[in-house]
């Protein structure tokens, strides 16, 4: 079953009721667990002291929850009735209560005794709760014919669109370090000089060219010298660009390099 929300308690929309869904065998089991001839007005009528259709008063949220419990109890025969009949019986009476409730709630009468600030009540007629700014205007909204109430105008001033482009100012800017990652799976041959070794990686774009300390380029041969495959990844600042017979090339700075073992994908059995 589904719930009975607490718009639909307060507020009903008769216009779309919701469709009654329906067991196998349905109508046996509330001949035996729920007395016959119940009309969904025949359970208002048990609680004087919250209905009455000649001075209706706002109900108390999600009252039909206190009144399920005590029709459940006066009205639902335990005795010789399976637990299967039982709960049939149980949701016969919620749906019967919760169209007495969208007819009651749906008058103009009660919805005209839904304005702001009102006292609710509960099933003995003792305050329970107000009215509040948004369900005084859904009953007048449904008063008015309305289906959605009417939405009060924006205090916000509207958002002008974004521009597709914009320039950058000043405090936008926030200082950075552009790095250069570099991989290559050959080794190249290195060029000694006063500072290292030094190398060369030709990129798509560019010629790229780094000097390696001893240690790494060690490294880089050993590596070379072990693996039959390995994966080198070299990451630096990016530097000036400078010609060179192979055309121009651009320095990489502080650079960084890391060597990994690449072991070839384990294969799949036919």
């Amino acid at each position: 079953m589904r719930p009975f929300t607490e718009r639909e308690a307060m507020f009903p929309d008769m216009t779309s009721p919701e469709p009654i869904q329906t067991t196998a065998e349905p109508d046996q089991a509330p001949q035996q667990a729920l007395p016959e001839g119940i009309e969904p007005r025949d359970l208002l009528r048990r609680f004087p002291a919250c209905f009455d259709l000649a001075n209706p008063r706002p109900l108390k949220l999600k009252v039909h929850k206190d009144m399920l419990k005590p029709l459940a109890a006066e009205l639902i025969l335990t005795e010789g009735a399976s637990k299967d009949q039982r709960a049939t019986a149980q949701w016969v009476l919620s749906r019967k209560l919760k169209q007495a409730l969208a007819h009651y709630c749906s008058q103009p009468a009660y919805l005209e005794a839904m304005r702001e600030g009102a006292p609710r009540i509960d099933l003995y007629g003792t305050p329970a709760g107000e009215v509040s700014a948004r369900h005084a205007e859904r009953a007048s909204a449904l008063l008015r014919g309305e289906t959605k109430p009417r939405k009060p105008p924006s205090a916000k001033p509207p958002i002008p669109p974004l521009p597709k482009d914009a320039p950058l100012t000043e405090d936008a800017i926030v200082p950075g370090r552009l790095e250069l990652t570099l991989k290559f799976n050959q080794l190249p041959k290195a060029v000694p000089i006063k500072d290292g070794m030094k190398i060369g990686i030709q990129t798509d774009n560019a010629l790229v060219v780094a000097t390696l300390r001893p240690k790494a380029w060690k490294k880089l041969t050993k590596a070379n010298s072990d693996w039959p495959q390995w994966v080198a990844a070299l990451s630096g600042t990016l530097g000036a660009q400078v010609p060179t017979d192979k055309g121009p090339a651009i320095i990489l700075q502080e650079p960084n390099l890391q060597v990994f073992e690449k072991k070839p994908k384990p294969a799949t059995p036919a």
